[in-house]
């Protein structure tokens, strides 16, 4: 029986190939959701800080999670705890590029589109499928 995951993302190049959580916010709102998911039971399976981009330079971000209810997972919510930290760490600058802005944010929302296919393709379809919830 394959496991059941979803996407929880802020990011709508996502969500116009994926189903997903949508979150209508930045970073810090996303990881919010993630750990209110993971108190339900839910479980993280790609790392919310992935890739090489600090969580000062975007603010979109995807991550899976394998749809469980229950007990908390501990090592999940100290995955997250853990990047809300981190992400506490850095100061978030004012984005103001201008005729730029557009594009800057297609460029972020690509990466993070590209991390988060990478991670779904690496899962594969016959041991997971992507649910609503």
């Amino acid at each position: 029986m394959r496991k059941e995951i979803f996407i929880v993302s802020n990011n709508k190049m996502v969500a116009e190939k994926y189903q997903v959580v949508f979150v209508d916010g930045n970073l810090d709102s996303v990881f919010e959701k993630i750990r209110d998911l993971v108190h339900q039971g839910n479980i993280i399976l790609t790392h919310p800080l992935a890739g090489s981009i600090k969580p000062h330079e975007t603010e979109y971000k995807s991550v899976v999670m394998e749809k469980k209810e229950g007990s908390v997972d501990v090592d999940s919510l100290r995955l997250i705890e853990n990047a809300i930290e981190t992400s506490k760490k850095f100061v978030k600058p004012v984005r103001n590029w201008g005729k730029e802005q557009d594009r800057i944010d297609k460029d972020l929302m690509f990466i993070d589109f590209s991390l988060l296919h990478t991670g779904v393709e690496g899962l594969g379809t016959t041991l997971y499928k992507i649910v609503s919830i």
